[in-house]
């Protein structure tokens, strides 16, 4: 189960991945400035991702999606939201009490939660103490259960995608590195090779950029779900029991 200390051990854990990566960034900067500082121009960061050729283009868009499902889910895979203790309590309180139409309004005035959802399943149907509704509250949780575990797994493809992505722009780098070699002169062959096994290395960096954060929030994320899911099972449950309750 997910708490506050798990969840600041995420946060360090990825502030202390930032920070040695920046570090590292200034140790090769300044390696850089010492031993290749007579080069005659320096690549700019565009320039540097650019060289990775199509591939980051592809990587690209995989960052972007992963920054994108990890704030949606920071938004929505909380459990004031999905599944306030409140909202149960307040149902179950009615139920016990047969009013129905109290525990529609509540469910209405929470109509993301998944509880809302379970309740307005069993108390939509005709005579909601029989199984129909029973098995109609069972599907919603089912349901509700499933898009969230398949939510996540997003980023779980994506931190298996992006290293391959970037994998594969090194081996066509090279690839082309080793064809344009030959065509040139013994003295530029080494300087050119270096510089083209340079560039495709480019596209395995990108590639573990945007796999590690995503692999961080995913390893997250599936503690919260996982959360989520123990007390929709529990709250179900009894949900279910209040309901068919004669």
């Amino acid at each position: 189960m997910i708490n506050s200390r798990k969840m600041s051990m995420y946060v360090a854990g990825l502030g202390s991945f930032l920070l040695m990566l920046v570090q590292a960034s200034t140790v090769f900067a300044q390696v850089s400035n010492q031993t290749v500082g007579q080069m005659p121009g320096e690549m700019t960061l565009w320039q540097t991702l650019k060289a990775g050729g199509g591939v980051m283009v592809v990587i690209g868009l995989l960052s972007v999606a992963g920054v994108s499902i990890i704030i949606y889910d920071f938004m929505m895979l909380t459990v004031n939201r999905l599944v306030p203790r409140y909202l149960f309590e307040d149902v179950m309180k009615k139920l016990e009490f047969k009013d129905w139409a109290g525990a529609k309004k509540a469910c209405y005035k929470a109509p993301g939660s998944i509880i809302s959802k379970i309740v307005l399943a069993g108390l939509e149907r005709t005579n909601p103490t029989d199984d129909a509704a029973a098995e109609a509250m069972e599907n919603v949780a089912r349901v509700e259960v499933t898009n969230m575990w398949q939510n996540i797994s997003y980023l779980s493809d994506i931190v298996a995608v992006a290293p391959l992505l970037g994998l594969l722009g090194t081996v066509l780098g090279m690839i082309q590195a080793f064809h344009a070699v030959p065509l040139q002169s013994a003295s530029l062959k080494t300087t050119l090779l270096a510089a083209g096994i340079s560039k495709a290395m480019v596209t395995t960096a990108s590639g573990l950029v945007v796999a590690i954060p995503a692999l961080i929030a995913y390893s997250y994320f599936r503690g919260c779900v996982q959360q989520i899911t123990n007390i929709v099972e529990i709250y179900s449950t009894d949900i279910i029991k209040a309901i068919r309750r004669r």
